[in-house]
C-alpha cells in the first residue's frame, strides 16, 4: 500500500516536471496528439536510421535539382553614359606622313586618343569633327560611325574603340570574396564564376558557401559546390545584378533530455554526431540512448525512395521522424553519416529511471523505495 502511495505521488510529480516532452513510446506508436482543443496533429512516419538510410537520405538532399535562374541569350555590349573609351585612328596617305621620331615619312599614321568618359547626354568629343552620339551604340556601331565621318576629312580612315570602363553596367559582388565591389561587364558573355573570379574569389571552403544571386526582385541560391561542377548554373550575369557570398547559416533546435537550445553552424555539411557533441551529448543521466528523434519535413519523392511506406500519408511533404538507437555501438558511425538540415529539430526523450530518481530523493526520508522498477510499463 506504501509502494502504491508512492508511485501516485511519482507520477504526479513527473506530470509537473519541466522535461515533459513526448515519450519515446508514444513517437513511435503514433499515438494522437493534439495541438489545442480538438485540433489533430498532422501524420507522421517513423523511420529507424541505418547506414543505408543515412547515406541515403544525406546524398539525396545534396544531389537535389537546385532552383537557378536559367540561362539566357547575351546580347552585344552597349556603350552608355558614364562609360570610358579609348579611340585609334590609323589613315593613310600617298605623299605620306611625317614621322617626328624618326624624321622621316611614313604612309600610314597612328593616333591615339586619350581616354575619356561619355558624358551625361551621351556624347564624346571627337576632334576634328566635334561632338558625337556615342551612348546606345556598340563598340563596332560606333567604330563605323567615326570611319563615316572621319572619312570626310582623311583619306581610308580606320578606326580602333576600346571599351576601357564600363560605368553603365556593372555586377554588384558581396559577402566573402577577396575584394567586393562593383565588377563591369566590359565582354559580351561574362559568367557568374567571372564575376566571382574578378572579385578576388571565394574566402573560405566551397563546401560552406552560398551563392544568392537577386534579379529583377528575385534571388535564388546555389552552393558554390553546385555552380563548380555543373556548368548550366554558371549564367551569363546581367547589368545591375546583386551577386553575394555568404557561408552557410544552418540553424537546428534541440530539445530533452540534453537541455533546451539552438544551435548555428556556419557550414553545410554538418552531421547528427558532431549536433549531439556540440549540445552535450549525453552528459545528462536523464538522456535515453533510445530516444533520439530527429524531426523534419521531407519531400514525398525522398521519403518514397528510401522504401518508407506512406500510401495513408497524405502531401508532397511528409512530416518525418528519423530515430537513432545509441544503445547499439555502431549507430555512432550512422550518426557521422547523418548530415542535419537548416531548421531541423532535435529531441532526446529524457530517461524515466533518472526522472524517478528525482523523485525518489525527494522521499527517502519518508519511504523506503522499491528495489525495481519496469519503467516502460510504468510511464510509457
Amino acid at each position: 500500500m506504501r509502494h502504491i502511495l508512492f508511485l501516485s505521488v511519482a507520477c504526479i510529480a513527473l506530470a509537473a516536471c519541466g522535461g515533459g516532452g513526448p515519450s519515446a513510446r508514444t513517437i513511435v506508436d503514433g499515438s494522437e496528439l493534439t495541438m489545442g482543443a480538438s485540433q489533430k496533429a498532422s501524420p507522421y512516419v517513423v523511420i529507424d536510421v541505418s547506414d543505408q538510410i543515412a547515406s541515403a537520405v544525406s546524398s539525396r538532399a545534396l544531389d537535389q535539382e537546385p532552383h537557378f535562374f536559367g540561362s539566357v541569350k547575351s546580347g552585344p555590349v552597349i556603350i552608355g553614359a558614364g562609360d570610358a573609351v579609348q579611340i585609334s585612328i590609323v589613315s593613310s596617305s600617298e605623299a605620306g606622313f611625317v614621322n617626328f621620331t624618326s624624321a622621316s615619312l611614313s604612309p600610314i599614321s597612328t593616333t591615339t586618343l586619350p581616354p575619356q568618359t561619355i558624358s551625361e547626354t551621351g556624347t564624346i568629343n571627337m576632334p576634328p569633327i566635334g561632338r558625337l552620339k556615342a551612348s546606345g551604340l556598340t563598340v563596332q556601331e560606333l567604330e563605323s560611325e567615326l570611319e563615316g565621318r572621319l572619312g570626310e576629312v582623311l583619306v581610308d580612315p580606320s578606326v580602333i574603340v576600346e571599351l576601357v570602363d564600363r560605368e553603365s553596367a556593372r555586377v554588384k559582388v558581396v559577402g566573402v570574396v577577396g575584394a567586393p565591389g562593383a565588377v563591369p561587364l566590359t565582354e559580351v558573355n561574362t559568367r557568374l564564376l567571372d564575376v566571382i573570379l574578378s572579385s578576388g574569389g571565394p574566402a573560405g571552403r566551397s563546401e560552406d558557401i552560398l551563392v544568392s544571386l537577386s534579379r529583377s526582385g528575385q534571388t535564388k541560391t546555389v552552393e558554390l559546390r553546385q555552380l563548380y561542377e555543373d556548368p548550366r548554373l554558371n549564367i551569363t550575369v546581367q547589368a545591375n545584378d546583386v551577386v553575394a557570398l555568404e557561408l552557410a547559416d544552418q540553424k537546428i533546435t534541440i530539445l530533452g533530455a540534453t537541455g533546451n537550445q539552438s544551435l548555428r553552424f556556419n557550414e553545410q555539411q554538418v552531421t547528427l554526431a558532431e549536433a549531439l557533441a556540440e549540445s552535450g551529448g549525453f552528459q545528462s543521466p536523464r538522456s535515453k540512448r533510445t530516444g533520439v528523434f530527429l524531426y523534419r519535413r521531407v519531400p514525398r519523392d525522398m521519403i518514397s525512395g528510401i522504401g518508407a511506406n506512406i500510401e495513408a500519408v497524405p502531401g508532397d511533404i511528409i512530416n518525418t521522424i528519423f530515430r537513432f538507437d545509441f544503445t547499439d555501438p555502431s549507430i555512432l558511425f550512422t550518426a557521422n553519416a547523418f548530415e542535419i538540415a537548416d531548421g531541423d529539430v532535435l529531441y532526446v526523450a529524457d530517461s524515466v529511471n533518472a526522472e524517478i530518481s528525482n523523485v525518489l530523493s525527494v522521499f527517502t526520508s519518508f519511504i523506503p523505495a522499491p528495489s525495481t522498477f519496469t519503467s516502460e510499463a510504468i510511464f510509457e
